[in-house]
């Protein structure tokens, strides 16, 4: 009995992560921010209570509410620390407070940044347009609005509209290039500091790109193969595909998905780049993107899984036959791989027989 809940427990684990796979994947960009973040806005969106906070004159290092903007606080203490660097920017800035959430079922009181007058006006837009962002199918409707922040000065405001725009499609992401200045983008990229941040922005750099950015940008890539760096190789390769199409593809399929000696954590990032494009709306590159997956199979099996889900949500049934003689090979693939790959051929095999 033991053994049986083991492999349930095995199998449903396989179903979750291909179910993730398969899911929605379209949408997400995964160059901008590869591990989904929880943002503010969520955060905001969730809440039961919503109020802006500045320290209790009556009780040191303790807030209390100034202003409600969201559901009833019922003189509900806040039960939250404020921290001496907070308390001194409080104390010297009167107007500015701390947006805090309450999680009404947990009683847990929770900081969703702190209030400039920016940031401020932006929390009670988003609280203004929750009713609108809760309904299905306005993930990129709410990515659109935030499109316009990526230009704004104040960093708290920056930050809550990169990690927004970030999640959306890469049609979206291309967008912004037209509110972000080219100035900003080439200020942003040229600020170490900021190199966790950089992916959103080297896409940008590719979009519409003057020649000048066109050279960085192959020059950066040829770099990155070159010494083997990771560094933002995703973001560095759509932009690569942006400027020079089917063939910068036929490079990254030479230099790193028919390299048999590169590592696949590494190919998997030129995958990423190839995903996004081929997963746009009209794609041109798709049934190229498409071709050089049959490349990746054969020379990095262990990614197959990502090229199948690709595939199947074409409908591009063309590798299933080698497909099917990677499954039947001693080559061990993980489950989720191992998964993805039957599903494909499954479907194939319907396909065809329609």
């Amino acid at each position: 009995m033991l053994r049986v809940k083991h492999v349930m427990h095995y199998l449903a684990a396989i179903t979750l992560s291909c179910l993730a796979m398969f899911a929605g994947r379209a949408e997400a960009c995964m160059v901008c921010i590869p591990f989904p973040e929880d943002t503010a806005t969520d955060q905001l969106l969730r809440a039961d209570v919503v109020v802006l906070a500045r320290e209790n004159p009556d009780k040191p290092f303790s807030f209390v509410a100034v202003e409600v903007l969201k559901g009833d606080l019922d003189n509900l203490a806040i039960d939250q620390f404020v921290d001496s660097t907070t308390r001194r920017r409080l104390a010297l800035r009167p107007g500015h407070s701390v947006v805090l959430t309450l999680d009404a079922a947990t009683k847990h009181w929770r900081s969703a940044g702190y209030d400039t007058p920016a940031y401020q006006a932006l929390v009670r837009e988003i609280l203004t347009q929750s009713p609108f962002w809760n309904l299905s199918g306005q993930a990129e409707n709410r990515a659109i609005f935030f499109l316009p922040y990526l230009a704004d000065a104040d960093p708290a405001v920056h930050k809550l509209a990169y990690l927004e725009v970030g999640r959306a499609s890469y049609d979206t992401v291309r967008r912004a290039d037209s509110v972000v200045p080219t100035a900003q983008v080439h200020r942003f990229l040229a600020n170490p500091q900021y190199l966790e941040w950089h992916a959103l922005y080297i896409l940008l750099l590719g979009v519409n790109a003057h020649p000048d950015e066109a050279k960085v940008i192959r020059a950066t890539m040829e770099s990155r193969a070159q010494f083997d760096s990771k560094l933002n190789l995703s973001a560095w390769a759509t932009a690569l595909i942006e400027i020079d199409g089917a063939e910068a593809i036929g490079w990254l399929e030479a230099v790193y998905l028919g390299a048999h000696d590169r590592k696949s954590d590494t190919v998997l990032e030129i995958v990423k780049a190839l995903s996004v494009h081929g997963t746009r709306n009209q794609s041109s590159l798709r049934q190229r993107i498409a071709d050089s997956y049959g490349v990746l199979i054969q020379s990095h099996p262990s990614l197959a899984g990502w090229a199948t889900r690709d595939l199947t949500s074409w409908n591009d049934w063309r590798f299933a036959g080698v497909l099917a003689e990677l499954r039947e090979s001693p080559l061990e693939l993980d489950g989720a791989t191992a998964y993805a790959i039957d599903y494909y051929i499954g479907q194939a095999q319907s396909s065809a027989s329609n």
